[in-house]
């Protein structure tokens, strides 16, 4: 879940910051507006329940920078989480999804990564991190207790990890999204991506037995499977072609994911990143927060290690942690760009920031180059 009103609120800022509109010198004018535009009471983009993980992936920095130790997400610290959790009501998504099929020509019928982020994500809290959910004991129990609040619940996994009972519980406590990785149609290609317990054979085979659990039983999960985008070689752009054949008659919502991690892993500098926010700027510190295993609450998905934690929730309300003025200020760097030096965002992180667009830079990253000047 994200701050769905901040979007729509804030089109008409957002439209003079990509036009030029506005420079360096309306730093402090835009840092208000955004004050004014964000929800007081933070929307929880993700709950990492564990980062405990038996993948080897090639481009997760968890795989070699991530030091915090494993471990599996308090069940007091969970629920206390959720509590603080409104989930939105169907009126306040239909007002958006209107909003997003008007400004990115994104339907609710429109299977993309876009479409999987405004139609998807946007109502559902999310239930990983840099863990494999599959592999934490307690995600039955997640599952349950977002159920029982009327949480709409999410989560990625690896299908090579499914057990099929596991996966009837979940979907029969009331999941609303699972979604699967497959990033190449070969077992050999599979392990090389994601390592040697993984192979596309297992993995279709497990999908195919989910779809046609699914069915069976009729439960209501959406089942959504993802190619991420490893380069844009003819190979390719032919195997993600036959992935979206194979996985286009089935049951489910499938696209070619880009790259989260392209200042880690890039294998092609070529590629193109489709997300709405490569073309735009970050907004997440306006519009939702990341809890970890740990506690720690951090700006978004992407704080592997919990560099820039604002807090813990065993200390402080998600409120609190959320209207700090070391959250504001780390807001305040954001449009300026006078962030510390090594700060994750700042240098290990895909995304413009409002302050490229306002000075017109390039976002220079190791493989990357994206202009902000068209």
């Amino acid at each position: 879940m994200y701050g769905i009103e901040f979007f729509m609120n804030g089109v008409e800022l957002k439209e003079r910051i990509l036009a030029g509109s506005v420079g360096p010198g309306d730093a402090e004018r835009v840092i208000d507006d955004l004050e004014a535009l964000r929800d007081r009471k933070p929307n929880v983009f993700n709950i990492e329940t564990t980062n405990y993980c038996n993948m080897s992936c090639v481009m997760c920095p968890r795989t070699t920078l991530m030091t915090r130790k494993n471990e599996w997400i308090d069940d007091n610290i969970f629920e206390n989480v959720l509590d603080q959790v409104r989930p939105y009501t169907e009126e306040e998504l239909e007002n958006f999804w209107d909003f997003v099929e008007q400004r990115y020509g994104v339907t609710r019928e429109t299977q993309s990564e876009n479409g999987f982020y405004f139609h998807i994500v946007a109502r559902h809290v999310t239930l990983h991190g840099y863990g494999e959910p599959l592999l934490d004991k307690y995600i039955l129990d997640r599952v349950r207790a977002c159920s029982e609040r009327n949480i709409p619940s999410y989560f990625s996994c690896v299908p090579a990890n499914i057990n099929l009972e596991r996966i009837e519980q979940l979907m029969e406590l009331g999941l609303g999204v699972l979604k699967f990785s497959v990033d190449a149609l070969d077992d050999e290609g599979q392990k090389k991506i994601r390592g040697k317990r993984n192979d596309f054979t297992n993995s279709f085979e497990n999908i195919q037995k989910v779809i046609d659990l699914k069915k069976k039983r009729g439960f209501k999960t959406t089942i959504v499977v993802t190619m991420i985008a490893m380069g844009v070689s003819n190979d390719d752009l032919e195997t993600q072609s036959r992935f979206m054949d194979i996985f286009d008659p089935l049951d489910v919502f499938n696209y070619v994911k880009s790259q989260d991690n392209r200042w880690y892993f890039e294998d092609d500098d070529e590629i193109e990143n489709k997300s709405h926010y490569v073309s735009e700027y970050c907004e997440y510190p306006w519009t939702s927060l990341t809890v970890m295993a740990n506690g720690e609450v951090v700006p978004c998905t992407q704080d592997y290690d919990t560099e820039m934690s604002f807090g813990n929730v065993r200390d402080h309300t998600l409120e609190e942690i959320w209207n700090s003025e070391s959250y504001k200020e780390f807001r305040r760097w954001h449009v300026t760009g006078d962030f510390p030096t090594g700060n994750k965002c700042n240098e290990r992180c895909d995304l413009p920031k409002i302050y490229h667009r306002l000075q017109k830079k390039q976002i220079l990253l190791p493989n990357v180059l994206k202009s902000l000047d068209s």
